[in-house]
């Protein structure tokens, strides 16, 4: 028997989550998502606040922060970020006392993200031109009003996960002059990251019946499945059987 694994990409929530509309669609996420039994929720909030968020959490199940209304948690994430919105309602539902940081956010001397999008609009119009078109047609989840849970089922869509992917290899990876490889130079530092979070979340896994939800930024999901398929450490389950 191997530990289980959920990746549920997302999208990152700020305060317009907090409208009553929204908090409705947001307990019934939640609800949705209770089915796959988590035993825990690996979050995308970096290994050395963990302990700073938990508090937070604790604060949350106590009755002493509330998540429907603006505002900055102790920690210094805004109640409406994601982790508060729907890994908080969630592991409250399973009865969960604590939640899991698993991401990395260190600075390896690396250019920027958006130090390489400004020297590629400046060196390479044409393949920035056609970077911003396909990025374009990733912003599924800010055309129209749909439920929160309908939102996660497109995001989480592997076809959709694909194509995010293809947003850094078929441009960051050829943001180039000769061998200064400027994109590249980034896409280490994210190749990094997501291997860190696979470590991290191998590591919650200690025992066979875990049942692991891990919820990131959707444009995390086709590298965390690769690592979590290649390592046949686990089994995988698909949010979308829980989001129906």
């Amino acid at each position: 028997m191997k530990p289980t694994v959920m990746i549920l990409g997302v999208f990152h929530m700020d305060d317009q989550v907090l409208e009553p509309q929204r908090q409705a669609e947001m307990e019934e996420t939640a609800e949705r998502l209770c089915r796959f039994r988590p035993t825990k929720i690996a979050v995308e909030i970096p290994v050395k606040s963990g302990d700073l968020v938990n508090r937070d959490y604790r604060a949350y199940l106590d009755g002493r922060l509330s998540i429907k209304t603006p505002g900055v948690a102790p920690s210094g994430y805004r109640t409406s970020n994601e982790v508060f919105q729907l890994a908080f309602r969630l592991a409250e539902r399973c009865g969960h006392s604590q939640i899991h940081a698993t991401d990395w956010m260190e600075n390896v001397g690396q250019r920027s993200c958006g130090d390489v999008m400004e020297w590629a609009e400046k060196h390479q119009p044409d393949l920035y031109r056609d970077m911003m078109e396909h990025a374009k047609k990733l912003e599924r989840h800010d055309h129209a009003y749909r439920p929160i849970f309908r939102i996660l089922k497109d995001l989480n869509d592997p076809a959709f996960n694909l194509a995010d992917h293809q947003l850094y290899i078929r441009y960051f990876a050829r943001i180039a002059e000769g061998t200064d490889y400027v994109g590249i130079d980034w896409m280490r530092w994210w190749y990094q990251r997501n291997l860190i979070i696979f470590s991290n979340i191998a590591a919650i896994a200690t025992q066979p019946e875990d049942r692991i939800l891990a919820m990131y930024g959707c444009s995390h999901n086709h590298l965390l499945l690769q690592f979590l398929r290649e390592s046949e450490l686990f089994e995988l389950e698909s949010p979308l059987d829980y989001l129906d």
